[in-house]
């Protein structure tokens, strides 16, 4: 009899049991080539983070800001802690009100050569960005810690540096291992090994000590213990750039704004960090040109360089959409310049929503929003109050299957959309199929392309 009365809850906890395996197994995996998003949060979260690293003494080339901008109508405080590599920190408190910035360089005041941030907020909607001090790149800060890292085009040749600018975010030590793809095949150099990172603590690694003298060099950093915020620095002459990398090599990546200016330089560097050679098409569009596709080899383990600007078979004609498809996953960046003065940007991942602010005070020579999707959308157009612009105004943009549109048209007084906040999101949260890339203004145009913050 006592037997009998299990059953019904025999019954009851297998089909729990099952439930439990039924939705387990639908649930999906996040894209790991795509960065941790933090722009999205609802503004009512209980507390956010961010983190931002890349940033050095004013001596050694690479210093910067640190800007955190408030999207929403609500008060936030946040808390924010700087380290130096050398183990000094500071902390301080900021209530940032209704779409208010605020700004500051970490290394001023403190003892060290390199410097990380780590920042929380009561709340969400808060986003930081970093600047580079001559205004010649950004990156998005990240609302958490990665376990893979990869980047691409890195010089340690005369006249540049390439840095890995690492911070722990966590509480406990992270350990990690560096791996490169160049002419030279796979190097995994003993010294860069089961590198140790305190807790809270910050971090560098150059590459030029172990890889010397070499160009267009592709990095794997694989987290053993821990999570880690890692950005890429270049220093190619008096240009200093953020490689802000991606989570997994692709077989497919989006430059929505690459120049063909006379006089430019403009790139697509790729690694290839696996044992089959990797066949790469790239889909040049320029109207109203026929630009026939670029293919190119790279060998395992190695790194190749396709020419966008200059090339014989590509007009100087503006700005140009290039579409890359691979038969093995590959790294890839973007390398702008003029010479051999060339800044790296990494290839973006679709997102539902980014933000456009003009956190240099010089405007952008253009912006574009890309429809990565095979089916037009209406794409709205916020822009947030500041101190610098007029009332919010939302405007609406209807982008085609596939193709790309600048935001001037939405700001016909100023063509250089100085002073801009200005979020673009799609239809709905759910559609992660939206790019935005700006080119900072410089001369010839296209050289400094920097992604909109995606709040990663």
């Amino acid at each position: 009899m006592n037997s009998l009365r299990r059953v019904p809850l025999l019954v009851v906890l297998a089909a729990a049991l099952l439930v439990v395996g039924v939705v387990s197994s639908l649930a999906k995996n996040g894209d790991n080539s795509q960065l941790p998003s933090a722009l999205a949060l609802n503004g009512r979260a209980e507390s956010t983070a961010l983190y931002c690293t890349g940033f050095s003494d004013q001596k050694l080339g690479e210093s910067g800001r640190v800007i955190f901008l408030n999207t929403t109508n609500q008060s936030h405080l946040v808390t924010i802690d700087d380290v130096s590599n050398t183990g000094d920190a500071t902390s301080k408190e900021v209530t940032l009100h209704a779409y208010q910035q605020f700004g500051f360089n970490p290394s001023a005041g403190m003892h060290g050569d390199y410097f990380g941030v780590g920042a929380q907020v009561s709340g969400g909607g808060v986003v930081g960005v970093q600047v580079t001090r001559g205004h010649t790149s950004e990156a998005p800060c990240i609302s958490t810690g990665v376990t893979n890292w990869f980047g691409a085009g890195f010089d340690t040749t005369v006249g540049s540096s390439a840095i890995l600018s690492v911070y722990n975010p966590t509480a406990t030590p992270a350990v990690f291992n560096v791996s490169t793809f160049s002419s030279s095949g796979y190097v995994a150099p003993a010294k860069f090994q089961g590198y140790a990172v305190g807790p809270h603590s910050q971090a560098e690694i150059h590459l030029g000590t172990e890889i010397v003298n070499m160009s267009d060099v592709g990095v794997h950093v694989r987290v053993l213990r821990g999570t880690l915020d890692i950005v890429g620095l270049q220093q190619s002459g008096p240009t200093v750039s953020f490689n802000t990398g991606v989570h997994a090599a692709a077989t497919s990546a989006i430059f929505p704004l690459v120049t063909t200016a006379n006089n430019a330089t403009a790139q697509i560097r790729l690694s290839n960090p696996g044992p089959t050679p990797a066949n790469v098409t790239l889909a040049v569009t320029l109207a109203p040109f026929h630009v026939p596709n670029q293919t190119l080899t790279v060998p395992p383990y190695g790194s190749t360089v396709a020419s966008i600007t200059p090339n014989p078979a590509i007009p100087a004609a503006g700005n140009a959409s290039v579409v890359m498809n691979a038969s093995q996953p590959v790294i890839a960046a973007l390398a702008t310049g003029s010479g051999n003065d060339v800044a790296l940007s990494a290839p973006q991942s679709p997102e539902p929503e980014f933000l456009v602010g003009d956190f240099t005070g010089n405007g952008f020579d253009n912006v574009t929003v890309t429809n990565t999707s095979s089916r037009s959308m209406s794409i709205s157009v916020v822009s947030l109050p500041n101190s610098r612009s007029g009332q919010p105004r939302t405007a609406q943009l209807r982008l085609s299957a596939n193709s790309s549109e600048t935001l001037r048209s939405e700001f016909p007084t100023d063509p250089h959309l100085r002073g801009i906040d200005v979020i673009v999101a799609a239809p709905r949260p759910s559609l992660s199929a939206l790019l935005v890339t700006a080119a900072l203004p410089t001369r010839p145009a296209g050289m400094t392309v920097v992604s909109a913050l995606d709040g990663r």
